[in-house]
């Protein structure tokens, strides 16, 4: 007797629901898709419960008939693809036929849809089996209800988080849908209560400011590149506001966002010294290319991919977020808000609350210059030394306000500038080590080394191999002995990540390194004379805002504000 069966249709699909919907997020993820691929400049989302009790997707696209309605919870029923050529140059984000009867398997589910030549009609299944079907009231397009989703599944809907987790998931994928649609106007409301509302101008200004804020909003740049058949546009927020996850950094590849750990790295490296460590920015990338060099097929949420040149591509975004924010001049970042107009009191006038009070407006004040003056850059503005604060930062001031200087900071960009620009004065000679140094790698190491060895030698570190381990019997002359096993790993782990060596990216490591080692440490005495030199170097610096690592150098309080605070401005 055979002990082989197959399943019939409706286990099957609670099977892959399994898969597919693994929580409220990702059935929505599926709706939204569908409402996308049908072409809709409109799309509706309404959540009632943190959608645990019902998600409702409204859109006015291309619609489907009577029969469509019927085949779309059919399992691999689909209208994306038709044979292997399409599978292979998949343009839509759905493909599999596996979302609909999935969620319907799993929930109580009604799709009632109208094109422009048919009535609206619907149609009804609770659990995976079919209820009622039936004319109804809609415009052309289509609805979806999803209402009680797991009800029949105690074991998934006992894992599910908190509503209020749900329904942040839940958020996020509508605010990556956002960003990679900007021309599709969206409405978003949980329990009649609008969270989300964009226009569908393409705008993303408009956008950042809809999903993060205004003052997220004012501080976005915008830089694009091209190669090939590849086109990035980098949609980047200031590195003055970040975040303690990567969540906000979105990829999206013609028009899908994806999951994906080396371009959204590579969107981290971009940002370069700009970004605090440990802290990560707020980011879009839409990357355009072409379909037939990606592999959609991978998974059933759709959200990996393949690419065949993935390195290409995160080194492409590299660079597009690290020229975008090339330095011309930034402005230090004021620690206390400026509030415009402002309008002063004198303390006399706050103390003898009954009497008219006369308002003038605030007035730049003449300061005593002491010895050490700093000299006027296009990028730090003209202030006097006035004192120290808790051994490390440095207080100066000016007409406009007061400055504080981490000195450790400054020293640290100081050093790392110069560091990087001598690392980057190559030279070809080599110096012969009267003692060789032995490295000793793990066979993943060996197999860079080897496959790259030729390459690696270019660069001035020709390994030997020696019984089990490498040796080096010179280094490149510009490169001291104690660096040395900073740049021979830092290449090992650029071979690793990228398949190719980006010297720009290894000096920038090695530079960080060694100028931290060597700057001034917090708490250290400085005379004058050295103070008036620290400031002097750090107003030639490319960038005398931010360390290496992505710190504040320099923040401000402004005269206003100061005297806000003490009440001779209200």
């Amino acid at each position: 007797m055979a002990t082989i069966i197959k399943l019939d249709e409706r286990l099957s699909n609670m099977i892959a629901a399994g898969e597919v919907v693994t929580r409220p997020a990702s059935a929505l993820k599926e709706l939204i898709e569908n409402a996308i691929d049908a072409k809709s400049t409109k799309i509706e989302i309404h959540l009632k419960n943190h959608g645990l009790e019902e998600i409702k997707v409204l859109d006015n696209g291309i619609g489907m008939d009577k029969t469509d309605l019927h085949l779309a919870f059919l399992r691999h029923a689909t209208s994306k693809i038709k044979n292997e050529f399409d599978l292979a140059h998949i343009v839509s984000l759905g493909f599999r036929g596996e979302a609909v009867p999935a969620i319907a398997s799993v929930s109580k589910m009604v799709i009632s849809s109208k094109t422009p030549q048919t009535d609206p009609y619907f149609v009804t299944y609770e659990g995976g089996t079919f209820i009622e079907e039936g004319y109804v009231a809609l415009n052309q397009g289509t609805e979806v209800k999803v209402r009680d989703l797991f009800y029949n599944v105690p074991a998934r809907l006992k894992y599910i988080k908190s509503p209020q987790t749900e329904l942040a998931y839940m958020l996020e994928v509508i605010d990556e849908m956002i960003l990679s649609n900007p021309k599709i106007a969206f409405i978003v409301t949980h329990d009649q209560k609008t969270l989300r509302k964009t226009s569908g101008t393409g705008d993303y200004v408009e956008l950042f400011h809809h999903l993060y804020g205004a003052d997220v909003a004012k501080t976005l740049k915008q830089h694009q590149t091209e190669q090939n058949d590849i086109k990035i546009k980098a949609y980047l927020v200031s590195p003055q506001i970040t975040r303690a996850r990567k969540n906000d950094i979105v990829i999206a590849v013609n028009g899908r966002t994806i999951q994906n750990y080396t371009l959204v790295n590579s969107v981290v490296e971009g940002y370069h010294t700009h970004l605090m460590v440990g802290r990560y920015p707020i980011a879009f990338i839409d990357i355009k290319m072409d379909v037939a060099l990606i592999d959609v097929n991978v998974h059933p949420q759709k959200k990996e991919i393949k690419f065949t040149n993935e390195y290409v591509v995160a080194n492409l975004i590299r660079k597009c977020v690290s020229d975008a924010f090339t330095v011309q001049y930034e402005s230090i970042p004021d620690v206390l808000k400026e509030t415009p107009k402002p309008v002063k009191y004198t303390g006399f006038e706050l103390w003898e609350s009954g009497m008219d009070i006369q308002v003038e407006e605030t007035k730049p004040r003449t300061f005593n210059t002491p010895d050490v003056t700093v000299s006027e850059t296009k990028k730090l503005p003209l202030m006097s030394y006035v004192g120290v604060y808790a051994g490390t930062y440095l207080l100066f001031q000016n007409p406009t306000g007061l400055y504080l200087v981490d000195q450790h900071a400054a020293a640290e960009r100081i050093r790392y500038e110069m560091i990087y620009d001598r690392l980057g004065a190559i030279k070809t000679e080599h110096k012969q080590l009267l003692t060789p140094m032995t490295y000793t790698f793990r066979p993943v190491e060996i197999d860079i080394i080897e496959q790259n060895k030729a390459l690696i030698a270019s660069y001035g570190l020709d390994f030997e191999p020696f019984q089990d381990s490498y040796i080096l019997r010179e280094l490149p002359i510009w490169l001291e002995d104690k660096d040395v096993d900073y740049m021979v790993y830092g290449l090992i782990e650029q071979l690793r990540q990228y398949q190719s060596i980006d010297l720009k990216k290894l000096r920038d490591q090695l530079a960080k390194d060694v100028a931290c080692k060597g700057a001034i440490k917090a708490n250290k005495p400085l005379s004058t004379i050295e103070i008036e030199h620290l400031m002097t170097q750090l107003n030639a610096c490319e960038n005398p805002y931010y360390c290496p690592h992505g710190r504040p150098i320099v923040i401000s309080f402004t005269q206003y504000e100061i005297e806000k605070l003490f009440k001779r401005i209200v």
